[in-house]
């Protein structure tokens, strides 16, 4: 067992490796209040590639003494000084599922748990480490056919998390290198659910539309209930087709997507968001697939979709999603409940949709 969803004492630092670069957060308590400290970023490519592995888990392949390096780097000239640290994985890179189970004591689950997880993890047991989360309990009429009456049967719905052991032992070499200490790794879904909608009522669907991928994440009431990541559809090949559609290398690609987005095309006989639909289509029509399911499954309705992620600020795109989604959409604002200077408060603003994994894993510590 590895304890994703155990509480620690006290975690100070969020660490977020992406695909194009690195998110540092440092939260501190100050008067009962949660605040700023530092925040950090490197920007480049090539720390971490997801392969897939044939299997509905896929393997991360990261450059960990270039990441351990840089990192080292980074920590030292920001002035980070806290050594507890929480790490994440991307979604696509850990299993999870939902288990239903009768209503029975913890330490049952615990054992049924245990038992049960091969069947529901698509890799050998000893490949991977695994914890489990209640997310919440559901009663179900059961019918008697020889009397005229019914029981209600008590269930618990449990969370199964698995990660491949292979892709713990790097972020773990990383932080040992470091001279960290790992107080815990978990999937990108849960620091973004931490950061974006905390412990709000209600359902909300989380975007990340990153460099390389887009992930979906389900939230009821402050818990994640199911994530979905869409491969190879992301911010890179929105400037991929921008840049064949237009004829421009993808530098002067990207800065069109950047400024222009779904935005007036200042004359240009052809409209860039008429180019981009194609992958902006695929993600609304995952994101309908996905809220409509959880509808029908649940008798109730997503309350609002939280955009968050590199790609997310791009100009028109809150508009272009609002049209298409019968669901109020908005950008993320992952320092929302977080004391800091006012003098950050634009450059904070402009990079929420970059820094919303790293303060929900920086966030971990303060969960009681």
């Amino acid at each position: 067992m590895f304890n994703f969803f155990k509480k620690p004492l006290s975690s100070f630092l969020g660490i977020d490796i992406g695909t194009t670069g690195i998110r540092i957060v440092q939260l501190g308590l100050r008067d009962g209040n949660i605040i700023l400290e530092n925040y950090a970023s490197i920007e480049t490519k090539d720390y971490l590639e997801i392969l897939g592995n044939g299997g509905n888990l896929n393997n991360i392949k990261m450059s960990d003494s270039k990441i351990a390096k840089d990192l080292e780097n980074v920590i030292k000239k920001s002035g980070i000084i806290s050594k507890k640290v929480a790490m994440s994985i991307p979604i696509s890179s850990a299993f999870s599922s939902i288990m239903t189970l009768p209503d029975i004591s913890e330490k049952e689950i615990t054992k049924a748990v245990d038992f049960e997880a091969r069947q529901y993890i698509p890799i050998p047991i000893s490949e991977v480490v695994f914890d489990w989360s209640i997310i919440g309990k559901e009663t179900h009429n059961e019918s008697n056919n020889m009397v005229d009456n019914s029981k209600q049967i008590k269930k618990i719905k449990v969370l199964l998390v698995a990660i491949p052991k292979e892709t713990t032992s790097k972020y773990m070499n990383i932080v040992k290198t470091l001279g960290l200490k790992l107080i815990a790794l978990e999937t990108e879904s849960f620091s973004l659910a931490r950061s974006l909608t905390g412990k709000n009522d209600g359902t909300f669907t989380i975007v990340d539309i990153g460099n390389r991928t887009t992930s979906i994440t389900i939230v009821e009431n402050g818990s994640v209930i199911g994530s979905h990541t869409v491969l190879g559809v992301g911010g890179e090949e929105i400037t991929k087709i921008i840049s064949h559609g237009f004829n421009v290398d993808f530098n002067r690609a990207e800065n069109l997507k950047i400024d222009i987005g779904f935005g007036a095309n200042r004359g240009s006989k052809k409209d860039i968001s008429e180019v981009m639909l194609p992958i902006i289509s695929i993600i609304i029509s995952e994101i309908r697939k996905i809220n409509e399911s959880y509808s029908r499954a649940n008798k109730k309705n997503v309350k609002k979709v939280i955009l968050t992620g590199g790609t997310a600020g791009l100009p028109g795109l809150i508009t272009n999603f609002s049209k298409e989604l019968d669901v109020p959409v908005e950008i993320g604002n992952p320092w929302e409940n977080i004391l800091n200077d006012k003098a950050l408060n634009e450059s904070l603003k402009e990079n929420s949709p970059f820094f919303s994994v790293a303060v929900g894993l920086a966030l971990r510590g303060f969960e009681k």
